[in-house]
């Protein structure tokens, strides 16, 4: 009977997995707000398509987590934090190439389903009021600057419930467990949460949203083109869909 020998056998296992005029994907690894991660999920899409040789992994953590996470040395290419002083933070350490750069601005809304009234009232009403948790969230932060500045701390001190990140709580309002919550925009439009069930918040500030390389990056041609891709104007417009205020 013939037999392959083991070189022979090696080689016809590289030719099943790599047919001719196939070529391996390069996986880029990036990590996002979670605030961004509607938008940011269709801009991976759209940039897949046409650079099809890429597949994007993405990590959607608080901002703070982001960075914390790239300090212990997470293999991360790209950053986009909802709080450029993260990066800032990371660039001092030298951990990314260059300082980072404005990717657009979020805004922070007070999500009441089924509920009526000013923000005051609807405070006022709830047992509970979530929101991301202030330590290392920018839209948590945001809350509690918001919070102090509009209403004696009384008036909802010991209704405050915490999410890790904006994502999780837009899942406590989801699910219930408090009945009006502070959330980003983008998540509202992706949700397509009716306009009588959400109050955007005037005297709140915006978010600005930023982007970054990291050391790693050098290593990764995708992570450039994806840097590139994400600033460009086509990524700008899926931004300002999902409810952000563009840097142009």
């Amino acid at each position: 009977m013939f037999r392959l020998s083991a070189l022979a056998m090696c080689c016809l296992a590289i030719v099943v997995a790599f047919p001719a005029g196939a070529t391996a994907q390069e996986k880029v690894h990036i990590a996002v707000a979670s605030s961004l991660r509607a938008p940011v999920d269709a801009i991976i899409t759209d940039f897949e398509q046409q650079f099809p040789n890429y597949d994007v992994t993405v990590a959607y953590v608080a901002s703070g987590k982001l960075v914390a996470q790239v300090v212990h040395g997470a293999p991360y290419a790209l950053l986009i934090s909802a709080e450029p002083r993260y990066l800032e933070a990371l660039y001092q350490r030298q951990l990314i190439q260059a300082e980072p750069v404005l990717l657009g601005f979020g805004e922070l809304v007070l999500w009441h389903p089924h509920q009526r009234g000013d923000v005051a009232t609807l405070i006022a009403a709830a047992d509970y009021v979530a929101l991301a948790q202030p330590s290392h969230a920018p839209y948590g932060q945001a809350a509690m600057h918001y919070l102090q500045d509009q209403l004696a701390a009384e008036h909802y001190a010991n209704k405050l419930v915490y999410g890790e990140n904006v994502a999780q709580a837009a899942h406590r309002v989801h699910v219930g467990a408090a009945e009006i919550g502070f959330v980003a925009l983008s998540q509202i439009v992706a949700m397509q949460v009716p306009q009588s069930d959400y109050t955007r918040l005037a005297s709140a500030p915006l978010l600005p949203q930023a982007i970054a390389l990291t050391a790693h990056a050098g290593q990764h041609r995708g992570a450039q083109l994806l840097y590139d891709f994400m600033l460009a104007d086509g990524s700008q417009q899926t931004l300002v869909a999902y409810g952000y205020a563009a840097t142009k």
